[in-house]
């Protein structure tokens, strides 16, 4: 299997699927299995795909980088001409990805339509835009979101208004789901460190939580940092005494002479950059008998 060769053959070897490999002298133009990149993975220029009936298509970016690479996508097009062609934002995003593309690319040309003389020129724009969601969607039998919809239907700058609410609505919607996915892969994350697989996770919620290692005698945070039980529970009572007195902001109280603590409150204190709830750090300290 023959590994560098010229451009045009890079080309051909990936359109035609006849090795898994292969690149340019210079490595501007390879590619790796179903992928053919430009300069690097972070200009992926195309991409084989098949969809559940077994129907094999392939996607094609619509970025532009450089005059090499526009001259490389046409050669790579014209080795594929051959092929079911579906032409997307990025090869490399997801199907969410590419229809929130989609969508901010339609209201980029809607935003034309109030100062425009001649309106019909954007709206076959959009036009262009939602087929192009559209085709992709139908390759993979996935429903096109609904603002997007409704975006692809824009005449006017009052629709265009109306879009931009929805838009707005969807992705507060979306971004609740993807928060409510990460919260729930941060439960087995947190199972997994508690039970001493794990050495550190990043957490989801924004918040900090502890273990005690019996056999080094020292609390462990999500942030692997450590420090001695006794030096903990001293640092505890400081905290209740804290609270006693209504807590504090830029407290000027230091744990260990190390991390400064720049909040105490009733739901949660700040210590260096750990931020730890107070119910954690009372069930915590109760396991513990403190």
């Amino acid at each position: 299997m023959i590994r560098v060769v010229d451009r045009y053959t890079v080309a051909h070897l990936w359109a035609n699927g006849i090795q898994e490999e292969a690149r340019t002298a210079n490595g501007s133009l390879y590619f790796e299995g179903d992928s053919i990149f430009s300069y690097g993975h972070h200009f992926m220029i195309a991409r084989h795909v098949k969809n559940t009936l077994g129907e094999s298509a392939v996607l094609f970016t619509r970025r532009t980088y450089s005059r090499t690479t526009a001259a490389q996508i046409g050669i790579v097009r014209n080795a594929a001409s051959q092929k079911r062609a579906l032409f997307v934002p990025d090869p490399a995003e997801d199907a969410e990805g590419l229809f929130d593309r989609w969508f901010s690319r339609i209201k980029e040309i809607a935003a034309c339509l109030n100062k425009a003389k001649k309106p019909g020129k954007y709206i076959l724009q959009i036009a262009s835009v939602f087929e192009e969601a559209a085709a992709y969607a139908g390759f993979f039998g996935l429903q096109l979101p609904e603002h997007l919809v409704k975006a692809g239907g824009i005449q006017d700058q009052q629709q265009y208004a109306d879009l931009l609410k929805a838009g707005k609505k969807w992705k507060a919607a979306q971004e609740k789901k993807r928060q409510a996915a990460r919260v729930a892969q941060q439960k087995t994350a947190l199972k997994d460190w508690r039970s001493f697989k794990r050495r550190m996770i990043s957490t989801a919620d924004g918040f900090d939580y502890l273990r005690y290692n019996s056999e080094t005698g020292r609390v462990e945070t999500t942030q692997a940092v450590e420090i001695p039980a006794g030096a903990a529970r001293e640092f505890y009572a400081l905290i209740l005494e804290t609270l006693e007195k209504g807590g504090c902001t830029d407290c000027r109280l230091m744990l260990m002479n190390r991390y400064a603590v720049t909040a105490v409150n009733v739901d949660f204190i700040v210590v260096g950059c750990h931020k730890i709830a107070l119910k954690e750090i009372k069930s915590f300290t109760k396991k513990l008998g403190w």
